[in-house]
């Protein structure tokens, strides 16, 4: 009985540890390169070279409204925050039309998708860039 209460405490305080969560604003997780990663406003995530990259906000958006028939479908404007060790944070901003990506230094920042409402996620893909 004693073992299994104190794995359940080592699992509890593992889950609690500051910085490994995701959460908007909180912590910082490490960018999955290649993979999509879903960013709530605020949230940051490391890169390899050690800097990170920040979901600011949607800055502009002019997309059709869910449920609602448009001529034009529309477009947004997604501020990120870029910091690396060498500069001060520096703004990004990505628009939700092709190619809808961005270089910071080695990596290239693609847009995938864009959720609506309040607080909307972006999902975002990090890949090496090319040259």
């Amino acid at each position: 009985m004693r073992a299994v209460f104190v794995a359940v405490l080592v699992l509890v305080a593992a889950m609690t540890v500051p910085g490994c969560t995701t959460g908007a604003g909180v912590g910082r997780a490490s960018a999955p390169i290649g993979e999509p990663i879903q960013m709530a406003p605020d949230q940051r995530v490391s890169l390899p070279d050690g800097a990170t990259l920040r979901y600011v906000a949607v800055a502009a958006d002019s997309r059709c409204p869910p449920g609602v028939q448009c001529i034009r479908a529309g477009d947004a404007d997604v501020a990120f925050e870029v910091t690396d060790t060498a500069q001060a944070p520096r703004q990004l901003t990505i628009n939700t039309n092709p190619p809808a990506s961005a270089r910071i230094g080695p990596w290239q920042v693609r847009l995938l998708a864009l959720t609506v409402g309040d607080s909307p996620k972006a999902t975002v893909r990090i890949d090496p860039a090319t040259p």
